[in-house]
């Protein structure tokens, strides 16, 4: 059968890098606003400046094409001069999220070779073993010019390497170029971009999406919306919405869920409403197109093809009747479905997505053999290649793609992909531990966690979660956990996972104490909703103990602001994570309202 691809628009692409691309709007449009952040505003032209300078800095440093420089810095103003100085040097970006445990940190460091590592003062013991630290935030930028270098970069040259999770236990650097970037941001028609657009920053550097939310406003004149550092919640962003004039958002589909869910007005006057990274709750999706009146959208993409391959740009009531088409392919993206021969199949039949156009990585950096298993010659001929999904679609009639899930063992736990190898290799490595398996399951409501079954000398499971946690991101770590004497096997020999125990959450070692004043039953009562659970104890922790995760956390501050006048942020919960001690700093919050309320608020309430 000849291979017919579907095709998005073919669109030229100038060729140009992403930071000449926002050096354009910059020369253009000086006074408009870049960024907003906080009570900060920074314009095009003073931001160009800002990164100008920056990058003589890293250029005096030996930056220059083809040089990674780690980024470890949180969501703010210094990081986008610091990010775009950078690209201007014409070097690349290899991201790093504060939050990661140190070891990974320190891997991530050693194996991508940077000599350089970009941070700020408070963070700088998290790339302490880089061979030069430059602090962003007390650089001396005023010695240095303030237009742009002779970087001779171009745009098949590196933005960036972001890791991802590896099946062999260690996470993998995938290769992005300026071209890809510049395909996800330029005519790609999945999207309005430009001025008078207002983008939101709001996911961590070290999801791909981020590369949507920066260079989606700074590569295309429309402005920037940064949220504070923290875990992303409906009240922060409904309050970057309100205050900074968001026209367009993308969540998780997780975080998309939970928005809709506590606080749906929270997206009121954004005009577009991107979810993914996971399938799209139907539901919530019908909600944001009948209460807001907001165009709705699932976006669909591997990291190893720019973001976003395929968008189900504008979906109606009628397509949340059931699961959501990831849509069509954006423009310069053509897409295959074969079987497991590497044959096309037939429109309607079920096999794997492949993808192919600019938007495709490089490949997997110092992986030879795995980009040569991912990445394919494209038969359609011309030297291009393909990108080997592991995803399980259908071409429907209309023309989208129906999903269906992986072909391989890897997940999504929040948005972030996830290979269960990763944490099986992660738990054997404990002596405790003589082998495990890792699979996803999903609690009443819908909220899919990591389960782990451990063959173990003893069940362990507070001491496996802190010898992970100082290992792997906390999505990574498993809330739910198995302790049968061997793992159940198939007759030709695999782990069978239709087999394998019900696992449960992992109970705290001390002595049950049940709450003992209304406000501490009124967090148990909230825990028990959230994690499905029969009990609370005051002394059980959100995260150790009881399997919680920091979008629930969200749901947490919600749901407690519905039973008492207040409006605690995400951090309490992680600061707090006991019921006893968050059922404390409720009671502080209720004591500092009523004293703050006047004689009127007292008699206007009581009336």
């Amino acid at each position: 059968m000849t291979m017919q691809p579907e095709r998005g628009a073919d669109v030229p692409l100038p060729d140009l890098c992403v930071h000449e691309l926002f050096a354009r709007h910059a020369a253009a449009a000086p006074e408009a606003a870049a960024v907003w952040y906080g009570e900060e505003r920074l314009g095009y032209g003073e931001l160009d400046q800002r990164a100008n300078r920056f990058a003589h800095l890293l250029r005096a440093r030996g930056i220059g094409p083809e040089t990674p420089v780690v980024l470890c810095l949180e969501r703010g103003t210094t990081l986008l001069v610091a990010m775009l100085g950078i690209l201007k040097a014409g070097g690349y970006y290899v991201p790093l999220d504060p939050g990661y445990p140190p070891e990974r940190l320190a891997f991530m460091l050693g194996d991508s070779g940077a000599a350089v590592a970009v941070t700020e003062r408070a963070l700088a013991d998290r790339v302490q073993a880089a061979p030069t630290v430059v602090l962003a935030d007390e650089a001396d930028l005023g010695g240095w010019p303030d237009t742009p270098p002779d970087a001779d970069v171009v745009p098949d040259n590196l933005i960036y390497q972001m890791y991802t999770s590896g099946s062999t236990g260690l996470p993998k650097g995938v290769q992005v170029t300026h071209r890809g970037v510049v395909r996800l941001v330029h005519g790609s028609g999945f999207a309005d971009f430009g001025a008078g657009e207002v983008f939101l920053l709001l996911t961590s550097l070290c999801f791909d999406v981020s590369t949507f939310e920066l260079w989606g406003a700074l590569a295309t004149g429309a402005a920037l919306a940064v949220l504070p550092p923290g875990v992303p919640a409906a009240a922060s962003i409904e309050a970057a919405v309100r205050r900074f004039g968001v026209t367009t958002v993308w969540l998780s589909s997780g975080l998309f869920g939970h928005v809709v869910d506590d606080r749906v007005t929270a997206l009121a006057g954004v005009r577009h409403v991107i979810a993914g990274g996971d399938v799209v709750p139907p539901v919530q999706a019908r909600r944001v197109i009948e209460e807001l009146g907001a165009e709705m959208s699932n976006g669909y993409g591997p990291t190893e093809c720019t973001t976003f391959a395929c968008v189900h740009r504008g979906m109606t009531v009628a397509d949340t009747a059931g699961p959501i088409p990831i849509g069509k392919p954006i423009a310069n993206t053509h897409a295959f479905v074969t079987g497991a021969d590497g044959v096309p199949v037939e429109p309607g039949e079920r096999g794997e997505l492949l993808l192919g156009g600019p938007g495709l990585a490089r490949g997997y950096f110092r992986r030879p053999a795995l980009t040569a298993e991912r990445f394919v010659p494209d038969p359609a001929g011309g030297g291009g290649r393909l990108y080997r999904t592991g995803d399980e679609v259908a071409l429907r009639p209309d023309g989208t793609f129906a999903f269906f899930g992986r072909l391989d063992q890897q997940v999504k736990i929040r948005g972030f992909r996830v290979e269960p190898g990763e944490v099986e290799a992660a738990l054997t490595a404990h002596p405790l531990v003589r082998s495990a398996v890792v699979v996803p399951c999903e609690r009443d409501g819908g909220d899919r966690v990591l389960a782990a079954h451990v063959v173990a000398s003893r069940p362990a499971a507070a001491e496996l979660r802190e010898f992970l946690l100082v290992r792997l991101p906390a999505h990574l770590v498993p809330s739910l956990w198995s302790w049968p004497d061997e793992l159940p096997i198939t007759p030709n020999g695999k782990v069978d996972r239709a087999a394998l125990p019900e696992p449960e959450e992992a109970r705290p070692a001390g002595e049950f104490v049940a709450p003992r004043t209304p406000v501490e039953e009124a967090v148990a009562e909230v825990w028990r909703e959230l994690l499905d659970l029969e009990r609370v104890g005051v002394h059980d922790d959100f995260f150790a103990d009881l399997g919680g995760h920091s979008l629930l956390a969200t749901r947490v501050v919600a749901l407690l602001g519905e039973r008492f006048p207040v409006e605690l942020p995400v951090s309490t919960v992680f600061e707090a994570s006991t019921v006893e001690l968050l059922a404390a700093e409720v009671h502080r919050a209720v004591t500092e309202y009523v004293a703050a309320l006047s004689d009127v608020d007292v008699q206007r309430a009581l009336s």
